[in-house]
């Protein structure tokens, strides 16, 4: 057992935020992540609007913000939360994949994962053809072929980035519809993407790792068969609050209710949440940092109210 103050899980902009401002505290913090350090924030193309950083790319920026983290000697542990139960002393404890921690509070900042398609075959492929993440997993496929289902922004910003790694990318969607970037465009325009539109995806073949995506016209019912060695299911996105069910948690959209300190509403002393993964309005790289420090400093504030 792991004995820390706080817990901050999620290691992109919200969690790194947080954990810069917990650095300069007297409290003990572990910060874990599931996937990879900064988040979504990996897969953005282009940034104009993050302040006194002039333009870059996502992963240049999540790049800048790790190095910082390791300036103040905060080193992220890669793992994955699975379950948090309410102590009667008024302690949480925290189970993972790998380790077992005893907290006095959490700061929750996943932001949002994508959501699964729900067809046959899916479950038993992810990890074996099938991936969620493709800045986590293009490497796997360089040189390639994969094929990505995706109808929106996100989707398409993964699409964009595996095309820089993989040999062809088959961009399957159930529409003909560009984002406000104008992505989808820019992905039209790529010799190694070819686009197919409107179909959807209708099973997955292979037994001990993808082999082929079969899809099918919504309009025509035509069916395809594509040989590919890999897939990316890009359909949306949904925030992972799984490993919080036992807490009573308000949510709205399936996302954490807070307050203006970043208190979670509800039966739950100590329970903070940032980024994505909360109900608001606007969510953007410099809105995740904010409410990273609002949690942050709100977490030290009900540390000390204890003593």
């Amino acid at each position: 057992m792991i004995n820390k103050d706080v817990l901050i899980i999620g290691a992109g902009p919200a969690g790194m935020s947080a954990a810069l401002y917990l650095a300069r505290s007297k409290y003990s913090f572990e910060i874990v992540e599931k996937n990879m350090i900064g988040g979504k924030l990996n897969i953005t193309t282009r940034i104009d609007n993050y302040p006194g950083v002039p333009s870059t790319d996502g992963f240049t920026l999540a790049d800048t913000m790790k190095k910082q983290l390791e300036s103040f000697n905060i080193k992220v542990k890669i793992d994955e939360v699975i379950d948090i139960s309410k102590e009667k002393d008024g302690f949480y404890k925290v189970f993972t994949k790998n380790e077992q921690y005893l907290v006095k509070a959490i700061i929750v900042a996943t932001g949002t994962e994508t959501k699964k398609i729900g067809i046959s075959n899916e479950d038993i492929l992810v990890g074996k053809g099938i991936s969620y993440c493709a800045v986590c997993d293009a490497f796997f496929f360089r040189g390639k072929n994969v094929l990505v289902f995706a109808n929106e922004r996100k989707g398409y910003l993964e699409s964009l980035y595996l095309s820089q790694v993989v040999g062809k990318v088959y961009l399957v969607s159930d529409k003909d519809q560009d984002d406000l970037e104008n992505n989808l465009s820019k992905l039209k325009s790529l010799e190694n993407v070819e686009f197919i539109s409107p179909y959807k995806i209708t099973k997955f073949n292979g037994e001990d790792y993808l082999t082929s995506v079969e899809i099918e016209n919504i309009e025509t019912k035509e069916r395809k068969t594509i040989d590919v060695d890999g897939c990316f299911p890009l359909i949306g996105e949904v925030p992972p609050t799984y490993f919080l069910n036992k807490l009573s948690l308000v949510k709205n959209r399936d996302r954490i209710v807070v307050d203006e300190k970043c208190l979670s509403k509800g039966d739950n002393p100590g329970i903070f949440a940032a980024g994505d993964i909360i109900d608001k309005n606007l969510n953007q790289v410099v809105t995740a940092c904010n409410d990273g420090a609002i949690a942050a400093t709100s977490t030290i504030k009900y540390l000390n109210s204890l003593k």
